[in-house]
């Protein structure tokens, strides 16, 4: 049993290359020029109104701000109100607008930033709990109905400030910046409006230490629509890929594959991983209601950086292992362990973040000491684990170039066309390994761009290409590209095999290992025995 790699010529593997090549091009410049940037972001200063003297308990909106005893954006107008009797509210977008939430922004999450004035009547006390009572609503242009209550929670958050003078001068007047708190967050975004009303209690002695609020900030994230259709487009083409590849080389692995490999069944995992990530599932929450999606996407793209970690892990391993560890499971049960375990932190990380975020879209693991400290142990565990993942898988690369670098030495012992016959697989194999070396550092070099260009480049004005889409889009395809190409590569060929049946007095070794299965390294193994 032989694979592609070994039987495909060098000038169809060069223009597998191009072809890759090309295709991650054509994506980041799809990326780049066409696509906006993945979130978009709406600032809002939330109003205020003195419900002193209304009806029942209602939503406080534009519609019915008109029955506010007193209405402003200034919470200094409310001098002679109660806590209890003021609601700030705010709506998604902005209510002065007629732009209207769209499907295609996929979700929204928002955070809280609250700033105090440095009053000498309500002094801040550090250490002190900031107490909301939150609704959230929602309504469509054409329903015909009013809010439709999401979800109403109390929330409590460990309220931390900073003193800001003008000159950061010690006893001048100045204003307490606090800590940017999550509010809430949504999965999916299903309908047109979403109302925000907030109230400020004061029983049990809630919000007595939190000082003067000056103002209230909410900052809402969602992804763009415009970056939602080019992307979901790019995904279901990957998907399709990703499927015919992978019945592909299964069908191949199950005509042709005597005994099945270790390589090959980690193969088989990954492209199961890179099939769940390419599916678009995106496409039904335009017509369903899926707030599950940001814990869907995480859970997959967990899985397949597990299964793209322990199959780099192996692939490097089975190329440097001799033939006692070669091809078993226990070889690598210390990595499986490790990463098993990153991704068993981070699941119960997610599962009690947005997990909870299903029934509660106000809940946050970092509302408090307790959480935040379960929060920091998950994270710092995986972090952890998958740090101890790369060394090993640093280690194993650095033991697979010393074992090419000496596998070459052998060939001068050799004659005819078995040398360039063993030279040519041990440049092949070696290719792969560089390229998945290269895949990792530009993977890290992109991230880094990524960064480097919405923090610190100040040129918005003139530069023409998007440096946050265009990298995204390209590292999402290099790692699609990798992933299809492995599948190609050491997909199981029937015809090399006979090929070298009517070769047998020219090559009689070759025929002993491709009984054993399709390493490259086993050939050069039995030379050496020789």
């Amino acid at each position: 049993m032989a694979t592609l790699l070994e039987t495909m010529s060098v000038l169809k593997l060069v223009g597998l290359a191009v072809l890759s090549f090309v295709a991650m091009l054509v994506v980041g410049l799809l990326g780049g020029l066409i696509a906006p940037d993945p979130t978009g972001v709406q600032s809002h200063l939330v109003r205020y109104c003195d419900t002193t003297g209304m009806k029942g308990p209602i939503l406080i909106d534009e519609s019915v701000s008109w029955e506010c005893r007193k209405q402003s954006d200034s919470l200094k107008d409310f001098d002679d109100s109660t806590p209890d009797s003021l609601v700030m509210w705010t709506q998604f977008p902005h209510n002065n607008s007629n732009l209207t939430m769209s499907r295609w922004h996929q979700f929204m999450i928002a955070s809280l930033q609250v700033q105090l004035d440095d009053s000498a009547e309500h002094q801040y006390h550090p250490g002190s709990k900031l107490w909301f009572e939150a609704t959230l609503a929602y309504k469509d242009r054409d329903s015909g109905k009013g809010w439709q209550v999401i979800k109403e929670s109390l929330m409590r958050w460990d309220f931390s400030c900073v003193l800001k003078t003008p000159d950061g001068l010690a006893g001048e007047a100045g204003t307490w910046e606090c800590d940017e708190i999550p509010f809430f967050e949504l999965g999916s975004l299903h309908h047109d409006y979403y109302l925000i009303n907030m109230r400020l209690p004061t029983y049990n002695g809630r919000n007595r230490e939190i000082g003067t609020i000056d103002d209230i900030y909410i900052t809402a994230i969602h992804q763009n629509g415009g970056f939602t259709q080019i992307f979901l487009s790019i995904k279901t083409v990957l998907a399709n890929l990703s499927v015919l590849m992978l019945s592909y080389f299964l069908l191949s692995v199950y005509k042709y594959g005597r005994h099945v490999r270790l390589l090959q069944k980690a193969i088989t995992v990954l492209g199961f991983s890179t099939v769940a990530l390419n599916f678009p599932i995106e496409w039904f929450s335009l017509w369903v209601d899926m707030p599950g999606m940001l814990l869907w996407s995480d859970i997959r793209q967990g899985f397949f950086l597990a299964q793209f970690v322990l199959f780099l892990i192996i692939f490097m391993g089975e190329h440097c292992a001799d033939d006692t560890a070669r091809n078993s499971w226990r070889t690598y049960s210390v990595p499986i362990v490790i990463t098993s375990l990153a991704c068993g932190a981070l699941l119960m990380f997610d599962l009690s973040e947005r997990g909870r975020q299903l029934f509660d879209p106000f809940y946050s693991v970092w509302s408090n000491d307790t959480g935040r400290f379960w929060g920091v142990t998950l994270v710092s565990l995986a972090t952890l684990a998958i740090a101890l993942d790369v060394l090993y898988l640093m280690y194993l690369t650095v033991k697979a170039v010393r074992t090419l670098r000496n596998k070459v030495m052998l060939l001068p012992n050799m004659e005819g066309e078995r040398k360039s016959y063993y030279k040519s697989m041990l440049r092949r194999v070696t290719a792969i390994c560089v390229t998945t070396v290269l895949i990792g550092i530009a993977t890290v070099i992109m991230f880094a761009i990524m960064n480097y260009s919405e923090v610190n480049l100040k040129w918005e004005e003139f530069r023409s290409v998007n440096l946050t889409t265009a990298p995204y889009f390209v590292i999402y395809t290099m790692w699609n590209c990798y992933a299809l190409t492995i599948m190609l590569l050491y997909a199981p060929q029937p015809e090399y095999e006979e090929e070298k049946k009517t070769s047998e007095d020219k090559q009689p070794l070759v025929l002993q290992t491709l009984k054993s299965g399709p390493s490259v390294f086993q050939l050069v193994e039995k030379v050496a025995q020789e």
